[in-house]
Parts: C-alpha cells; structure tokens; sequence
C-alpha cells in the first residue's frame, strides 16, 4: 500500500540536531514518498537543511494551528489522514478536535521530570490516540505505573506497542579494533547540556594518560580548561562525524536522564564499547563486561579510572567488549526492522 504524501502529517519539535531529531528523520525516511512535518517550536532554519529533502516543512510563522486543524480535517474527507506527534503540546490540543476517522499516533522518547512532562500533559487526551509509540520497555512501565497512579482504565495500555530505534549497519573492518586499542582514546559524543553532564567526562579525562576526544556543540566554556582534548564541533555532515567518531576507543556517557541514546546504537555499531551510567533504559541492552560497563548515576571517577586503565591495559578484554558491541547493533539495531514496524504503522 502506497502512502501519499498528504496522508501523514508530523507534528514535532526542532530545537537542535540530537537524536531525538535523528530519529524523527528516519520515520520520515522510512515513508515512500515526503509527508508534511509541521515545526510549531522551530527556533533554527536548519530544519529546512536536515528535513526538507524528505518532507513539506510548515513552521509555524506562517501555519497557525487552527489554519493546521481546518487543513487536516478537510483532507480527512477525501482520504485516509495519519497525524503523528512528539513531545508538543499542538499536538495534543488538536485531538479533541480532529475528525474519529484521523488515526492520531504519538511517540514517547523519555519520560521527564517527575509530574511536568509532556507524558502528564498527555493523560486527557489519552482516548483520542489510535497508537503509543515508546523506544524501550521502561517507557512503557514508566506509563503502566502513570495510568495506575491517575486511575486510567487498563484497556488503554493495549494501544502501546514498543518499537527499538535503529542505525544504518555498514561494513567493518575489524582491523579498526587493534588500531583504537593501541591508540587508545576516550570520548564523548553529544551535545553539550545540563542533563549530558559533560563535565564528569572533562573530570576522567584530566585524571587519565589516554587520549580524549569530544565530538558535539557548544564546548567553548570547557576547550581553555581542557587543552589535551580534542574538540570536533558543529558538524551536521553524518559521513564526517561517523569518521571523527570511529577514532574514539571507548565512549562515556554520562547523563542523569536518558531514554536510550541514539548515540550508544551509534558507537555499537562501530564497534565502539560503551561507559554509561544506569539510567532510562541503558541497561536493557548495554551489559557490563559483555559490550560495555553500566555505571551508578553517582559514580566516583577514581573508580572509572580504575576501570578504563584496566580496558586499555588488555587487548582481550577491549576486542571482546568491541566486537560483542558490534555484533549486538547488527543483531539488534538494524534500521532496516525499524522502518518496516513504522511503516506498518502508517499503512
């Protein structure tokens, strides 16, 4: 079954380039031909560079939401209209008011802080959404204990279904793992934020002899404090950060809060073994001693130390840990079983 163009309509957020976006991009991607994505919070033009090939951008300076409502509701009569929305609360207050034959379908990255995500906004439009879309299972137990906590009947927990995201697997060399082992280096990829926590990364990395490397945004306030590190910034070109990226020999991340992070399918994927700490849904696939290290949200950095010198210290140990990391993404993370559950969806 085909998917015109003008039967999914996306609703989402553009701040940044994160994986969130990431993942956003690749719904898009997976669909045959370009839906329409409307921006309501759009604060950059580089969503028109990173989604236009593949979407009709509306941002909303020229698209109130009631002109977006009219527009979705008259297409309703001539078609099959599939509206998707994440994280925005136009979404959610359009749902009362579009039409029963509109299939509405959301997605969940995360939840956020207790009582003031947009998880809570969305309770009393739970009966007008046909699918909720979570990426990992403590989503769904996080919503499970939510709809208890408000008394929200049971019959509407049938409507989640969770789908894993995914990455491209390429080929690779597993030459590469010997390389970054005899070269070791730390690193950290992402954006820097407050609930990325980069600073403990700059703090591990200032007690180490290994190299370190940082690939992200927005770290000038820590390039003069940290002059042994490496900085590569404010790239959007994926070939380009792919390469800087495999350079990296072990990668920390550090977050207080995450769904699962783009960024650890990504390192698998390159067979790059992950430090990170134990939060949203990190430890459903990432296994101490198996592909990686889960680390306490309050770890102590001398014993990270202790930890990295031991990694960097014994080849078995590091080509283990790598190439368990890369079979796990080619087993697990394929992006190709990720389009085919969205497409589904759609159709």
């Amino acid at each position: 079954m085909r998917i015109n163009s003008n039967k999914v309509l996306f609703i989402i957020p553009y701040h940044k380039i994160g994986g969130a976006e990431k993942v956003h991009l690749e719904i898009i991607k997976a669909l045959p031909v370009r839906p329409v994505v409307f921006f309501p919070n759009i604060k950059t033009i580089a969503a028109d560079n990173l989604f236009k090939p593949y979407a009709i951008c509306i941002v909303s300076k020229v698209f109130t939401a009631q002109i977006l409502l009219t527009y979705i509701n008259f297409l309703s009569i001539f078609t099959q209209v599939n509206v998707f929305g994440c994280n925005t609360r136009v979404f959610y207050n359009l749902l009362p008011y579009l039409k029963k034959n509109i299939k509405k379908i959301d997605l969940t990255h995360a939840f956020s802080a207790p009582g003031t995500g947009m998880e809570n906004y969305s309770l009393p439009f739970i009966k007008y959404i046909n699918t909720r879309i979570v990426i990992n299972n403590r989503t769904l137990t996080d919503y499970r204990l939510l709809y208890e906590k408000y008394n929200i009947d049971n019959k509407y927990l049938s409507n989640f279904i969770v789908i894993s995201n995914g990455t491209e697997i390429k080929d690779f060399d597993c030459n590469i793992i010997k390389k970054r082992f005899e070269n070791f280096t730390i690193g950290f990829v992402g954006r820097n934020s407050e609930e990325k926590r980069p600073e403990l990364f700059f703090e591990i990395a200032s007690k180490l002899n290994t190299k370190a490397k940082v690939v992200g945004d927005n770290f000038s306030n820590f390039k003069l404090l940290n002059p042994n590190v490496i900085f590569f910034e404010n790239c959007n070109d994926s070939e380009v950060i792919r390469n800087e990226f495999s350079e990296i020999s072990l990668l920390f991340v550090t977050s207080d809060k995450e769904g699962f992070p783009l960024v650890i399918l990504e390192a698998m994927e390159l067979g790059i073994p992950v430090v990170a700490t134990d939060v949203g849904s990190i430890s459903e696939h990432l296994k101490t001693n198996f592909n990686g290290f889960v680390i306490p949200i309050d770890f102590k950095s001398d014993n990270v130390i202790v930890l990295v010198n031991k990694i960097s210290s014994d080849y078995a140990c590091y080509n283990s840990l790598a190439t368990n990391a890369r079979n796990y993404a080619v087993n697990n993370f394929n992006i190709r079983d990720f389009k085919e559950q969205y497409r589904k969806i759609f159709e």
